[in-house]
């Protein structure tokens, strides 16, 4: 058993402990999971480079983010074994279609945004991504 594994069936057991599982369906938990990752954007904005540098250092700041981050894997967690989702097995699978998608030698150094299209160096034409 993988430790993402042990972890998620704590997290299980912690939530049946508690008589919380009845209360986590699908939408509540991606509503929750939402709302956590919402804590942790609160936690950054507003905030300069500097700032966010600085927040990183200070340990009481960084243990408050890890305590979201720790919140949404959680989350994340529940939701896995709630409709029966490998987290390890369909993260492999992901990146194996992304590389796919992807390729390094025309993916490499560059992101795009919808609204602003590509930054970086763009080695080959639009068309080659989409």
């Amino acid at each position: 058993m993988s430790s993402l594994e042990e972890l998620r069936e704590k997290v299980k057991q912690f939530n049946l402990d508690r008589d919380w599982d009845q209360f986590h369906n699908p939408k509540d938990l991606i509503i929750a999971l939402l709302s956590e990752v919402g804590e942790l954007a609160e936690c950054y904005r507003w905030l300069s480079s500097e700032e966010v540098f600085k927040i990183h250092l200070d340990p009481l700041k960084k243990q408050k983010v890890s305590e979201e981050v720790a919140d949404i894997l959680m989350y994340l967690l529940t939701f896995s074994y709630k409709i029966d989702i490998d987290l390890l097995k369909a993260v492999e699978e992901k990146l194996e279609k992304n590389k796919l998608k992807y390729p390094v030698e025309k993916s490499k150094g560059i992101h795009s945004n919808p609204l602003m299209g590509f930054k970086g160096v763009l080695k080959n034409s639009k068309e080659d991504f989409e």
